[in-house]
């Protein structure tokens, strides 16, 4: 299954818990391999433990803890 990146824009984010992260404001991948580094994501309040926010109130989430992209993306963290 293939997945644009412009379909992963403000799609919501959850843990595999159940909390709610936010929405995909952005993604960022590595211009030299082209491999996708992480999820940038408008935050909903909750932060989970050994994250922050940044100064614009955005979650950075390794592209790694990602497990399914359906209608929302679902993140283990």
């Amino acid at each position: 299954m293939e997945i644009s990146l412009s379909d992963l824009r403000d799609k919501q984010v959850t843990t595999v818990s159940g909390e709610r992260l936010g929405h995909i404001s952005n993604v960022i991948l590595d211009s030299t391999t082209g491999k996708l580094k992480r999820l940038v994501i408008h935050s909903e309040g909750y932060v989970p433990e050994g994250y922050k926010l940044d100064s614009e109130n955005m979650l950075n989430i390794p592209f790694e803890t990602v497990r399914s992209v359906k209608d929302m993306v679902m993140v283990k963290i």
